[in-house]
């Protein structure tokens, strides 16, 4: 077992080798700015933290140990390269619904080697889609509610977390907060807007796991189908949007070159 001492070193000498990959990669990227994509997911592949603090911000990439987020890690990285890759550029990539980041699943694989790969599935379903299938039961239980005519309340909201968890939202994150080491919430406030995106991110891995171990095979395969088609559809949604978007601007776009042409 590591002294605190040896720890502290290994971390350090961990933390200087980041600060080098990440120095590289602006280079790559200053060079050619082009696939800076791709320049991205190869940093990823040889970062070498689960975790650090950056600005006084904890950040986790690795949840549990088995859940790799690598977007968070991809936005810490553009971060560092903000000033050659436009901020909204990159925000939309991240925040693009598409599993590989626009990738082939291949290409995706190899860019950020397997076991962050794996890694990342572990992720996005212990993660994306176990929230998108807890929203699908939140919109069945709306449904069956308003369509029999019944108020809508946070209590008939709370009834997701009991079919799927078989027990309630807050009793379900006492229970996590308590194996987590995660601090009470403060007196009289709910524990909703006392925990970071991170913790909340780690709940819901949690909430997976728990789950997997009380479902049968049957159930799980007939929930995950769920939240991947509720995925599905915010994915199309969000493609909807963006045609809009576009056929909106390309509009814009047209009426004031017809208006340009009035008065030349």
């Amino acid at each position: 077992m590591l002294s605190n001492e040896q720890k502290k070193f290994t971390y350090e000498v961990t933390a200087r080798k980041s600060c080098a990959i990440i120095s590289r990669l602006k280079s790559q990227i200053d060079e050619n700015g082009k696939d800076w994509k791709l320049s991205i997911l190869e940093t990823i592949a040889e970062w070498p933290l689960a975790a650090e603090t950056v600005a006084g911000r904890d950040i986790d990439y690795l949840i549990a140990g088995e859940a790799f987020d690598w977007r968070l890690l991809a936005q810490r990285l553009l971060d560092e390269c903000s000033s050659t890759i436009e901020d909204e550029v990159w925000w939309e990539w991240l925040y693009d619904p598409a599993l590989f980041a626009g990738f082939a699943e291949p290409e995706f694989m190899r860019a950020v080697g397997v076991d962050k790969f794996r890694a990342y599935l572990s992720y996005f379903y212990g993660v994306t889609v176990e929230q998108s299938l807890l929203v699908s039961v939140e919109e069945e239980i709306i449904h069956i509610r308003v369509g029999s005519g019944r108020e809508l309340s946070d209590r008939s909201l709370e009834r997701a977390h009991e079919l799927l968890y078989g027990n309630t939202r807050d009793q379900l994150w006492e229970v996590f907060r308590l194996e987590a080491g995660i601090g009470p919430a403060r007196p009289g406030s709910r524990h909703k807007g006392e925990h970071s995106l991170a913790s909340e991110d780690a709940f819901t891995y949690w909430l997976f796991k728990l789950r997997m171990e009380r479902s049968d095979p049957a159930k799980i395969a007939s929930d995950t189908r769920k939240g991947l088609a509720k995925l599905e559809r915010m994915r199309q949604n969000d493609d909807r949007r963006k045609m809009l978007l576009h056929s909106d601007e390309l509009q814009r776009h047209l009426s004031s070159r017809r208006g340009q042409k009035k008065f030349s």
